[in-house]
C-alpha cells in the first residue's frame, strides 16, 4: 500500500488514470537500454586503450558521456517514466531512438543524428512532463516535469551546440546533464526506498517515522536547482560546489535515516541503498572537486555518479520494476540483483582510483557490461509465474 500511494502521489500511474492502456514501454525500453550500455561502454574504453577502432561517435569522451546519458540513461527514463503508451507512440519513439543511435556512432554530426535524437527527446518530453506536471499536487512533486524538459533540452542542446562546432561548451551541457540526473535519481529513489523500508520494517513489528522526509528532501532538491543554475557559471564554482556538497550530505543523512539494516530479507532494498550511497558521495566529492582545489579532478568524481548510483540505481530498479510488474518477489532472484550491484560498485572504484590507467578503465568497462547484460538477460527471459486460464478460473468457480 505504501508503495502504491508514493507511486500515485508521483503520478506515475495516476497520471493514466482514465486512459486505455495499449503497451508497457518498459517492456521495450529496459532490455534495449541495459544491452545498448553493455555495448558501448566496453567499445569505448576498447578504442580508448588501442585495443580496437571505435565508430566516429565514441571517439571522444564527449561522444562517450553523450551515449551513456542520452543514449542509455535517457531510454530507462522513457521506460521508466512513459509506463504505458498506444502502439503508434511507442513505435515513434523506439523508431527514433534506435535511429539517433546508430546515426551518432556512425555520423555523429550529420542533420539525421541531430533530428532524430532531439525528435526522441522532444516526443519523451512532450508525453512524459505534461502529465506529471498536472497530476501532482506538491511543489516537489511537480518539479519531476520541468526536469524531464531540462534533460530533454540539454540532449538538443548538445547536438545544436556540435553543429556550430561543439568545443568546451559540449562539455558544460554534459555536465548539467550529469546534475540533472542525479535530481532525478534523487527524487525517484528516495520514492521507491521510503515506502519499501517502512513497509519491511512494519511487518517486522517496527515503525519507521522517517519516510519521504519532505523537509530534507525539499532542501535536497532546492539544492540541486542551485546547483544546476550556478553550474555553467565558472565565477560561481565555489557557491555551485558547496551547494553539490550540501546535497549529497542531505541524501547520505536521509538514506541513513530509512534503516536499511533493518530490513531483513529485502535485498531489493539492500542493492537500492548502496546506489543512493554512491549519488551522496558523488555529488559530495564532485562538489569538492568543482568548488575546492583539492587536487580531485572533476571527471573522476564524475564516475561515482554515472557509474556507482546510475549504474546501480538503474539496473536495479528495471530489475526491481520488471520483477514486480510479473509479479515477481525481487528476492526471489537475490543472486542477480547482488551481482549487479558489487558489478557496478567494483566498476565505480575502478574509475575513481585506478587513475585513469588502461587496466583501471579496462576493469571498470568489463564489470559495468557484465552488470547490464545480466539485466538485460533477466528483463528478456522472466516471464513470471503462469497465469490460471479463463476455462481453469470457471471450471473452480
Amino acid at each position: 500500500m505504501h508503495i502504491m500511494a508514493e507511486t500515485s502521489e508521483t503520478g506515475r500511474s495516476s497520471a493514466w488514470a482514465g486512459t486505455a492502456p495499449r503497451v508497457i514501454t518498459e517492456t521495450w525500453f529496459f532490455p534495449l537500454a541495459a544491452l545498448y550500455g553493455a555495448l558501448v561502454v566496453p567499445i569505448f574504453a576498447a578504442a580508448w586503450t588501442g585495443l580496437m577502432p571505435a565508430p566516429p561517435g565514441l571517439r571522444t569522451v564527449a561522444g562517450h558521456a553523450h551515449e551513456l546519458l542520452f543514449g542509455y540513461a535517457l531510454a530507462v527514463v522513457c521506460g521508466f517514466l512513459v509506463n504505458r503508451v498506444e502502439w503508434p507512440r511507442l513505435a515513434l519513439l523506439l523508431g527514433l531512438w534506435l535511429t539517433a543511435r546508430l546515426a551518432f556512432l556512425f555520423v555523429p554530426e550529420s542533420l539525421l543524428a541531430a533530428v532524430s535524437n532531439i525528435g526522441f527527446a522532444a516526443v519523451l518530453a512532450a508525453t512524459a512532463a505534461p502529465r506529471f506536471m498536472k497530476a501532482a499536487k506538491k511543489w516537489r512533486n511537480r518539479l519531476t516535469g520541468p526536469l524531464v524538459i531540462a534533460l530533454c533540452a540539454c540532449a538538443a542542446a548538445f547536438h545544436l551546440v556540435l553543429a556550430r562546432g561543439g568545443g568546451f561548451v559540449l562539455y558544460l551541457i554534459l555536465g548539467e546533464a550529469v546534475v540533472l540526473f542525479a535530481v532525478l535519481m534523487l527524487f525517484f529513489g528516495g520514492r521507491l526506498i521510503a515506502p519499501a523500508a517502512a513497509g519491511a520494517i512494519e511487518r517486522r513489528g517496527g515503525s519507521l517515522e522517517a519516510r519521504v522526509q519532505p523537509r530534507i528532501e525539499g532542501a535536497i532538491l532546492l539544492s540541486m536547482i542551485g546547483a544546476a543554475v550556478t553550474g555553467p557559471v565558472p565565477a560561481l564554482g565555489l557557491v555551485h560546489g558547496l551547494l553539490l556538497v550540501v546535497a549529497g550530505a542531505l541524501a547520505i543523512v536521509r538514506l541513513l535515516r530509512w534503516r536499511l539494516w533493518e530490513c531483513a530479507g529485502r535485498t531489493d532494498l539492500f542493492c537500492l541503498g548502496p546506489g543512493y550511497a554512491w549519488l551522496g558521495a558523488g555529488l559530495i566529492l564532485l562538489g569538492a572537486s568543482r568548488g575546492f582545489d583539492l587536487g580531485l579532478a572533476p571527471a573522476t568524481a564524475t564516475h561515482a555518479i554515472t557509474v556507482g548510483a546510475l549504474g546501480t540505481l538503474t539496473s536495479i530498479i528495471m530489475l526491481r520494476t520488471r520483477l514486480l510488474r510479473l509479479r515477481i518477489d525481487p528476492t526471489a532472484r537475490a543472486c542477480w540483483l547482488v551481482a549487479t550491484t558489487i558489478l557496478m560498485a567494483v566498476a565505480a572504484l575502478a574509475r575513481l582510483f585506478g587513475a585513469g590507467s588502461p587496466g583501471s578503465l579496462l576493469l571498470a568497462a568489463a564489470c559495468w557490461s557484465t552488470g547490464l547484460l545480466t539485466t538485460f538477460v533477466v528483463l528478456s527471459l522472466e516471464r513470471g509465474p503462469a497465469q490460471p486460464s479463463a476455462k481453469a478460473n470457471s471450471r473452480s468457480a
